[in-house]
């Protein structure tokens, strides 16, 4: 009879595998990049320093998903997408969110939940991304690459082409540090079947 895995185990199977994918993979195909890669690509493209390995916030981390996936060469190396669906707080994918945790969990990356400035991450508070009650709509959660996720991202970063990296560079440049509340009514402006269920469509739209 076949036991269920503890989480303590699943965590230790997880780190694992990407410790193992890090260390061992020498050539890592473009057929192979799925959306928590997307997410170390992203985290690791060249940008301003001070974004150097890291993205602000989970709520611009999933909306540059979104983007990626829509305006620029993605398409042509992400084997999976990322699922976004119309929600109550614009576009929503329960992956992304399932994807930091797994790359947390394997120490590729830091998840530093800290008190919010600002309101902007609080828009996703009535999203049930894990049917919890325990989310609190006043952290934001900011992600750094580790170690182990830098030699991750090195191996990612060899299976694309320059034009391809260029142009992940050039979008993280363009988009990761605008104020979140700018970057969150680009997307609203230009995705409006993404955002028809919003509630906060008319604010974000006529602030």
């Amino acid at each position: 009879m076949f036991r269920s895995i503890t989480p303590t185990e699943l965590t230790f199977y997880v780190f694992y595998f990407y410790q193992s994918e890090a260390a061992a993979v020498t050539n890592i195909s473009t057929g192979d990049l799925e959306v928590d890669d997307a997410i170390v690509l992203l985290l690791g493209a060249p940008s301003s320093p001070q974004l150097n390995g890291e993205i602000q916030g989970i709520t611009r981390l999933e909306k540059l998903i979104f983007l990626l996936e829509r305006e620029t060469s993605a398409d042509s190396w992400m084997t999976e997408s990322a699922d976004f669906k119309p929600y109550n707080y614009g576009p929503f994918s329960a992956k992304v969110y399932r994807a930091v945790d797994m790359l947390e969990a394997a120490g590729l990356l830091v998840d530093s939940a800290r008190d919010s400035k600002s309101g902007e991450d609080s828009w996703e508070k009535g999203n049930a991304i894990y049917d919890s009650a325990d989310i609190d709509p006043y952290t934001t959660r900011d992600f750094k690459l580790t170690t182990l996720g830098w030699r991750y991202y090195e191996k990612l970063e060899n299976a694309l082409t320059r034009d391809q990296r260029d142009d992940l560079s050039k979008f993280k440049s363009q988009f990761a540090s605008i104020p979140l509340r700018q970057l969150v009514r680009y997307v609203y402006e230009r995705y409006d079947t993404f955002t028809e269920k919003s509630l906060i469509r008319e604010d974000v739209l006529t602030d």
